[in-house]
Parts: structure tokens; C-alpha cells; sequence
């Protein structure tokens, strides 16, 4: 280290020299950055990624270079690591895959077959226990996984990525330049891998194979680096005060009793609530990680230790409120009560509590680790004499259902909105990322998993595609949650349309799918040449064709009037007769008349300052090319069966009083509750299952919205509403609707506080008997003639723990809900959209009661709209069943395409023309019936009890009182109410 000035050698480490009295210039050397505009960059050109193979599960990593905390510049370079390899190890890059036939014959060298004696060890040993693992080890590469939070700012700092000795600079955000300043080694270089950097963010099609590799990565990693930001006073006093204080049990009841550590309380919540927290990709980082320690700043602990520190002081705080009384008697904080009310919401503690709960492991060994052969370096090895080989070295198996994690998940945040569910699969037990043409399976695997055998898999294949419209990725997992809850309790199934759990589409662009420029994309297209055609050269070969589609048409009738001189032309014309191909059809017919259009105004087009029509479009480029093609249609808004996280029980958000942010409720709970098995609040329905054979789902971009089909009927009908609950108080127009008209002098009715408490203890059991009385005390003491009962003031200030308990119970299920009473005079609880006139029934699979708003009855264009959709919808199921059936058959036989096999693609066309006739005479005929039926009966109901004219707006669930454990369904035999298929949008 000689000739650097400010720095000294002690044995193999660095330091840097500080000044005395000057050790914050040491911090404030680490938070310098560099710049991606910094002038000593203007040189250096932009990095740029090399596609990863689409034959290897490979993935890259980024290696820092080691460097002095002072130094601004970030030197790294990325490296490749494969997967392909029995033992799920990362290994240094092996040569391409294909066989020296496969490269001679494209570089058109002669090949020469390998010596015996050349073959590598891995050949000769394969059949001796723990060789192949040998040779494994020794080229693999340990490395670290860092998990940060990617925040909305721009990226306007540099790292320097060398790449075949060549330095280039690549945009990054500050929070994860310095991250990489923090953890970067002054004498050694260190080996990590970082999602934002080792993905091309800009590539979907990598993007959608690296999310399939995700368990792979985390599970695999030495150790997951936590970054939670740059360090503060707060963060180093929580930090220490977990390591010295709280991780000493011993002395654990004085410090959660004595006001001196009120302010270390505080430190520590304010660290639980860094954005890190609040990321959904942290359930599955952490959960998949085999070590994991948290780095704030120049701070650090084991990841163990943080989670013992929060779950006692969740515990504590749940169970006794004994933090929030020290708070009180705190000066500084006692003019703020309930400090630590809702601790358990934060996402630190979900975190916590759901990580602890993901899996179940079934060693604690890495199987690495163990073997009958005395090597400590090779795999486990069963009675049978197979190797054992998992992804997961702890062999752990996952609890929770995707529904669950989705659902319960909701206060985690994400800047790509289809992450709520990608970045959960990972993590499920009834679900595994599969993006399709992968990269990181094998044509026997791929094959295997577009097969009806994952019928018999515990984790069904979900199917992960960023460019994906967002509402078809929500109406996916939907649809996915039903079939699967359908599998263990399809009472239950439809319960998912009450749970909130899906976030806004983006009115921009995330930061996880940001675009080549307009630019860029064309030239790439240039570059390709999207089109092609055959070579007159070489039989049954294909050839890039530049022209343009103008280009095109106009050799095509070039080459017509060449072929056939108008004078000839004319007289066959006369004649009768006009040259035909093989199959009939005039040659190049329609192209005469495709000019002509193409210079006339076009009829259908709308005039100026109308709204745009929509339309669906083919990719005919993949198709040309021999992939898949791609039929891509505008998104359309998400209907309300898709409840959105908004309308979730908590949420983040400041405070009166406190300068920040912590967690508040902001509605009541899901009267469905949590998906859990065997379990279920309510059984509206009794045990009628969720009918499947009715369920349908439609896409309509036409007619802007997304229809769902489900069976139930409607019981009765909302006849008048009350004001909405304002934070959890409870006004006092609904004692009146209540008919509790006098509180102090009569006890309160038995229909009226059980639907305050929605009939159901904190515990989700029946309600105890003290409720009553707790009612009735709480209307004495709790401000009515102010306008209503204010439970907050009474959970803080009333000091008595029986009022406490029923107030917090009354505002889980009355936050921000309208009490109502229908026409047959029962009283009941709906979100605060409900209005008079609403209907209210059951949908079979659901256990509560919902409420449907009936719109207006169809017009005659939205008719057509909407046959028109659903024919659009047809051919492109049709055309992707085709294509699915095409792409099977080649990866079976494992052979490129022939003339045949492109006469049978003519065939195949042949067939979606002739099931498409069938489709529109089937549905004009079925139209027919339904016009007719309109006609005689004045409703269009088909024969399954759909009204094709009418349909309905889910406003959502909804608690009658009396009509939660089946009573509706005797009210429906008695009073002989019909099914029906309901279209909820």
C-alpha cells in the first residue's frame, strides 16, 4: 500500500489515517459517491449487457473490486455462474453447450472427433459415489446476495464495470452506491449478487427466467446482506440496545418497565419502520436465506438476533400494552398515546412473523456436509446408494398457500405491481414460477410442465411473464386461488373476492420495465430483419428479407403485371377464367384493392377528437421467425372481484404529534378473515361449493371491463344506510337505525352490538356475554351527545381493559362501514360505497353475504361489443392452443421444421378457420335465441339463469345480522328463490 498517502499497512489490512478529533471524516469519506455526469466519466463509454444463453441456467454476479472507504469510484466486473450441474452449486463458466459437429458446421471447419484419453473426469468417474461432486466443488463460486430496497429515485450515480478490459459506467441508485462502498473490502475482492445489476431490467424475457431462479439464488448464497440505509444516531442506539440490553433476558422485565429505556423503545421502532421493511421481496429473501445479517451504515447484526428482539417486543406489547405505559411516563412522549398501538402491523414484524412461519425444516445440516462415504465435501447419500440432490440444503418445506402470502402481505409495498404475486411463488407450497421458453429448464422439463402430469403436483406451475397485462396476471392468480382452495375446502373458494390484496396499475412506467427507446427498438428491428422469406438459391432455406410491407406489395404487383400482359390478362378475363393456385384461390387477390385503401379515407375511422378504438394485435415477427406468436391487446382497468390493497385494514402513514410515519388502521378487517385451512368464520352458504362449471371469466377491452360468472342469488335488498364510521367511533344515527333509542335507561338490543362486533369475538369465535355490558358503558362514558361513542378515546383514556378489549374489537369491524337495514327490517354491516337500493345475496363458495349493485340493463351495441370480444378471445385461445400443440410435437421429436411440417401449419389454420365459422354460427345462433326469449319473456335469460343483459357491481362483503350460518339458504328453499349466474365486473 506504499505511495498512497493517508493510509497504512498493518500486516494483510488496510487503514485509513484520521485525524484526531476528526473521526466523522471517515463517515463522510464512505457517503461520498461518484457521480454518473461526473466529467472524469465523460470518456468512458455506457455498459451494455450480452444476453445470457438461452441453453444454460445461468446467472451473473457482480465482483467488487477491493478499495479504500475513501475512494469515490466503484470498480466491479460481472461474472457468469452456471447452474447445470446435479447438486444446484454455482459454478464457474464451462464452454457452450453445443456439440463440436453443432459449431463445425457453422464455422465451416472440419471436425475432428476427441481422443479417448481427452474426455473430461467427470466421463470417467460418473459412476463413483461423491466424484461428480468433487469435481463440482472445485470450480464453485461462493458468493453473498445483497437484498435492498430499490425506492422511486432516479439513478444518478456510477459504478465502473470492466468488461473484456475495458472500463464502462453503468446508472445506479445512491442507496445502492452505497451500499456497495459499505460492504466492499479494502484488501480482497468480494463476490455478490444484486438483482438491479445481475438482471437486465430491461429484457422481460430474462427478467421472467432470473424470477424462476430466484430460491435457487437465495437458498445457494453464503449469507444475504441487509441494507437498510445509511446510519444514524436512532439506528446505532437501536442496534446496540438489541446486542447489550434486550438480547440479556435476564434483565428484560426492568427495561420493559422503566421509563429510562422509553427512548431506546423508540430508536427501535423507528429502525423497524426503514423502507426496507416494507418491500414484498423481502419475505422470500429472507425466508429462502441461509444466514442473513442486517447492515445499517457502519452497523451490523445477525439477522437472528434483530427477530428475537422484535418478536418479544411484539409479544409484550400485544399481550400487556406495558411499552406504551412507559412511553407515558416519559416526557418526550407522553402527550402521544398508543406510541406503539398496531406494532404488530409493521411490516418488521410481519416480516418476522411470516419468515418463522414459511417453512418447516427437515435438517439443519447443509447435506454437503454429511456423507457415509467419510467426505466431508460430498452429497448425501441414501440406503439405495442415489445421491440426494435438492436446491434447498436445508430441505425445508413451505407452509403457507400463495393465496395466504398474497393476501396477508398487503402492507408490503412493490414498484412493479405483478410482483405482488411473482415475488411470492418462490415461498408458496401450491405454486412455482414457470415462465415459458425458459432458459433455466430443459426441453424435458419444459415439455413436462405444459403437460397435464402437473395435474399430480403439490406446487402447480404459475406462469411468470412481465409483459403480461397486468389485470390478466390478477385475474391468473384469482383464478389460480379458487381451483387450488376449490382442492381443500371449496366452501370457501370465492372468498378471495373479499380479500384486498391487489395494487394500482402504474400510470407510468415502473422501474422495473423501462423500455429501449422508440429509436433503439426500430433499429434492433433493422438489425434482425423481422421479415423473412426463401432462398431462391437454397432449397427449404430462409433468408432475411428487409423490405417493408409498402416494399412488399408493391413487388408483388410488379411481379403480377410482369407474369400477365394486360392484353392476355383481359382476354381470359373475358373468357371466364382468372389463374388460380393449387387451391383455388386468385393469386395475390385483394392487393389491387389493399392500395386502393390504403389511398382512400377509411369509413370506420373515427373523426378527430373522438376516442380511440381498440384493437388486438398479432406479433407476426415471432411467428415468422419459428417462435410462438404473440397476440397482444390493451389492458383494461381492474373490476371490482379484484379488491385492492388500498382497502386494506393497515396502513403506514404519519401521525399527529409524531414526525414519523407508523401504523394505523385505516378500514376494518375482511370479515372472511385470513385463508386458513379447515377454518373459515362464516358458512353464509352452508356447505354449497363453489361451482365451477359456471365460473368464467371474460375480457372485454371493447366494452372496457373485465366479467366474472358465478352462481348464487340475490335474497333481499338495502332500504336505507347511515352515515360511515369515522376512526372507528360509532355515530350516533346508527343507535337510532339500531333501535337503541335511549341508552342510558334500556340495555342495548341483542341485534345491535352483535353487529358491532359482527356477531364474533377478537378471536374470531362467538362473542363473549360481558360485550353487552361493555356496550352499554360505553355509551355512558364515551361522548354520544358529541355525536357519537368514541372508542379511541376510551381505549386511552378510560383506563379499564374489558371496555378496552370490546372497543378495539368494535373498530376492527366497523372502520370506515356504513350500518344498514334492508326491506325485511335486518340489520346488517357493508363498506362505506353501499347505498339504498343495493341488492344483497349469496355466490356459492363464498362464505359471507355480498353486496351487488345491478347496472344499467345492456344496450344493443354492447351486445355486439361484447360478441365481438368474446369471438376475439376464441380465436386467441384457439391460435395459442395451436401453436402450444405445434411446439409440443417439435420438442418431442426434437427436429427442425420441414415442408411438411409447414403444409401441416396450413392445415392447422385451415382448422382455426373452420372452428372459428363454427364459433360465430354457434354464438349468432345461441344471440338468436336469447333476442328471441328477450322478446316473449321481456329479459334475456339463457337457459342457466344468466341474464345476458343484466349485471352486477361488487361492492363487496358484507355482515347481515342472522344470515351468516346458513340462514339465507333456508330462506331461499322456503321462499323458493332460483339460481342464477351472476356477471360481476
Amino acid at each position: 500500500m506504499e505511495g498512497q498517502p493517508g493510509r497504512i499497512t498493518i500486516g494483510n489490512q488496510a487503514y485509513d489515517l484520521v485525524p484526531a478529533g476528526n473521526e466523522r471524516l471517515a463517515v463522510q469519506g464512505q457517503t461520498q459517491l461518484q457521480r454518473f455526469d461526473d466529467p472524469d466519466l465523460s470518456e468512458v463509454s455506457e455498459f451494455k449487457y450480452n444476453k445470457l444463453p438461452n441453453a444454460k441456467k445461468r446467472i451473473r454476479l457482480l465482483r467488487l473490486k477491493p478499495a479504500a472507504s475513501s475512494v469515490h469510484q466503484i470498480n466491479c466486473e460481472l461474472i457468469d455462474a452456471d447452474y447445470d450441474n446435479p447438486y444446484h452449486i454455482p459454478t464457474r463458466r464451462k464452454e457452450d453447450p453445443r456439440t463440436l459437429d453443432e459449431k463445425t458446421s457453422q464455422s465451416g471447419s472440419e471436425h475432428v472427433q476427441p481422443k479417448p484419453e481427452q474426455k473430461p473426469d467427470l466421463e470417467k468417474k460418473e459412476k463413483e459415489p461423491g466424484a461428480q461432486y468433487e469435481i463440482v466443488s472445485k470450480n464453485q463460486i461462493k458468493y453473498e446476495a445483497l437484498s435492498w430496497c430499490w425506492g422511486e429515485e432516479e439513478e444518478e450515480y456510477a459504478i465502473i464495470i470492466e468488461k473484456n478490459d475495458q472500463p464502462y459506467k453503468r446508472r445506479i441508485k445512491r442507496d445502492l452506491a452505497l451500499a456497495l462502498k459499505y460492504l466492499r473490502k479494502t484488501n480482497e475482492s468480494r463476490t455478490v449478487w444484486i438483482d438491479s445489476i445481475c438482471i437486465n431490467q430491461k429484457d422481460d424475457s430474462e427478467r421472467n427466467h432470473q424470477v424462476q431462479m430466484m430460491s435457487r439464488i437465495y437458498t445457494r448464497a453464503e449469507q444475504v446482506c441487509i441494507w437498510l440505509g445509511e446510519g444514524n444516531e436512532d439506528s446505532n442506539l437501536a442496534i446496540r440496545f438489541i446486542k447489550e440490553e434486550v438480547m440479556e433476558l435476564i434483565n428484560f422485565d426492568s427495561i420493559c418497565s422503566d421509563k429510562r429505556y422509553a427512548h431506546k423503545w423508540q430508536a427501535l421502532m423507528v429502525l423497524m419502520q426503514r423502507p426496507w421493511f416494507s418491500r414484498r421481496w423481502m419475505v422470500q429473501e429472507i425466508s429462502l436465506a441461509r444466514k442473513a445479517e442486517i447492515y445499517c451504515g457502519p452497523d451490523k447484526i445477525p439477522w437472528d438476533d434483530f427477530a428475537v428482539a422484535v418478536e418479544l417486543f411484539v409479544e409484550v406489547e400485544t399481550a400487556t400494552h406495558r411499552l406504551s405505559e412507559v412511553m407515558r411516563k416519559d416526557e418526550k412522549f407522553r402527550h402521544i398515546p398508543g406510541w406503539f398501538e398496531h406494532v404488530s402491523e409493521l411490516g418488521a414484524s410481519l416480516l418476522v412473523q411470516a419468515t418463522g412461519k414459511v417453512f418447516r425444516t427437515k435438517r439443519s445440516d447443509d447435506p454437503a456436509t454429511k456423507d457415509p462415504t467419510k467426505d466431508p465435501k460430498s452429497p448425501t447419500v441414501s440406503k439405495s446408494g442415489d445421491e440426494v440432490h435438492t436446491i434447498d440444503p436445508l430441505e425445508r418445506r413451505s407452509l403457507l398457500s400463495l393465496q395466504f402470502l398474497v393476501t396477508s402481505m398487503f402492507i408490503f409495498q412493490t414498484s412493479e405491481p405483478r410482483d405482488v404475486i411473482y415475488s411470492l411463488l418462490a415461498v408458496a407450497r401450491d405454486a412455482s414460477p414457470f415462465a415459458e421458453n425458459s432458459a433455466t429448464t430443459d426441453r424435458e422439463y419444459a415439455l413436462f410442465m405444459r403437460t397435464s402430469i402437473t395435474f399430480f403436483l403439490e406446487e402447480k406451475p404459475f406462469r411468470v411473464d412481465y409483459g403480461r397485462p397486468y389485470s390478466d396476471v390478477c385475474r391468473d392468480f384469482v383464478e389460480f386461488s379458487i381451483r387450488r382452495s376449490c382442492e381443500l375446502d371449496p366452501v370457501q373458494a370465492l372468498d378471495i373476492l373479499c380479500r384486498p390484496w391487489a395494487l394500482e396499475p402504474r400510470t407510468s412506467q415502473s422501474i422495473h420495465s423501462r423500455k429501449e427507446p422508440k429509436s433503439t427498438r426500430q433499429e434492433a428491428r433493422t438489425e434482425t430483419h423481422a421479415w423473412r422469406r426463401k432462398d431462391p438459391n437454397v432449397p427449404h432455406e430462409m433468408i432475411d428479407d428487409p423490405r417493408t410491407m409498402d416494399e412488399y406489395f408493391e413487388d408483388a404487383l410488379k411481379e403480377w403485371n410482369d407474369s400477365w400482359d394486360t392484353e392476355s390478362n383481359q382476354e381470359w378475363k373475358e373468357s371466364g377464367w382468372e389463374p388460380k393456385d393449387r387451391n383455388g384461390k386468385k393469386h395475390f387477390r385483394g392487393l389491387k384493392r389493399l392500395k386502393r385503401l390504403k389511398r382512400e379515407p377509411n369509413p370506420d375511422q373515427p373523426p378527430s377528437g373522438s376516442p380511440p378504438k381498440r384493437t388486438l394485435a398479432v406479433d407476426i415477427d415471432k411467428t415468422a421467425k419459428g417462435g410462438s406468436a404473440e397476440i397482444t391487446e390493451p389492458d383494461v382497468p381492474l373490476p371490482c372481484w379484484m379488491p385492492l390493497a388500498s382497502s386494506a385494514p393497515f396502513g403506514l402513514f404519519h401521525h399527529p404529534g409524531m414526525n414519523i410515519q407508523k401504523t394505523g388502521r385505516v378500514n376494518a378487517d375482511p370479515l372472511v378473515g385470513v385463508p386458513e385451512d379447515g377454518h373459515r368464520n362464516y358458512s353464509a352458504a352452508q356447505t354449497r361449493k363453489a361451482d365451477l362449471k359456471s365460473l368464467r371469466f371474460k375480457k372485454r377491452p371493447l366494452c372496457d371491463r373485465y366479467s366474472l360468472y358465478v352462481r348464487g342469488f340475490i335474497f333481499d335488498e338495502v332500504a336505507g344506510v347511515t352515515d360511515a364510521s369515522q376512526n372507528g367511533s360509532i355515530p350516533a344515527s346508527w343507535l337510532q337505525l339500531g333501535g337503541w333509542n335511549e341508552p342510558n335507561k334500556y340495555e342495548p338490543p341483542d341485534e345491535f352490538w352483535r353487529t358491532l362486533v359482527a356477531d364474533r369475538g377478537k378471536d374470531d369465535r362467538n362473542p363473549p356475554y360481558y360485550y353487552a355490558r361493555a356496550c352499554k358503558e360505553s355509551a355512558a362514558k364515551g361522548g354520544l351527545l358529541s355525536g357519537g361513542i368514541n372508542t379511541t378515546a376510551l381505549i386511552n383514556d378510560e383506563r379499564n381493559s374489558i371496555i378496552a378489549e370490546f372497543c378495539r374489537r368494535v373498530q376492527a369491524v366497523v372502520w370506515n362501514r356504513r350500518l344498514f337495514r334492508t326491506k325485511e327490517g335486518i340489520l346488517g354491516l357493508a363498506s362505506s360505497k353501499v347505498s339504498k337500493g343495493d341488492k344483497i345475496g349469496i355466490i356459492y363458495g363464498c362464505t359471507v353475504p355480498v353486496i351487488l349493485r345491478e347496472m344499467a340493463e345492456k344496450t344493443e351495441s354492447e351486445m355486439k361489443m361484447e360478441e365481438f370480444d368474446d369471438a376475439a378471445v376464441s380465436f386467441k385461445s384457439l391460435f395459442k392452443h395451436c401453436e402450444e400443440k405445434r411446439r409440443r410435437r417439435l420438442e418431442y421429436r426434437k427436429v427442425k421444421r420441414t415442408e411438411e411440417e409447414i403444409y401441416d401449419m396450413q392445415k392447422v389454420k385451415k382448422k382455426v378457420n373452420e372452428d372459428l365459422k363454427r364459433l360465430r354460427e354457434e354464438s349468432s345462433k345461441k344471440h338468436n335465441e336469447a333476442e328471441a326469449n328477450n322478446k316473449s319473456t321481456g329479459g334475456g335469460k339463457w337457459e342457466d339463469g344468466l341474464d345476458s343483459r343484466r349485471y352486477y357491481q361488487l361492492i363487496g362483503e358484507s355482515y347481515v345480522h342472522g344470515m351468516m350460518d346458513g340462514d339465507a339458504m333456508r330462506k331461499k328453499f322456503y321462499e323458493e328463490i332460483a339460481d342464477q349466474t351472476l356477471e360481476l365486473i
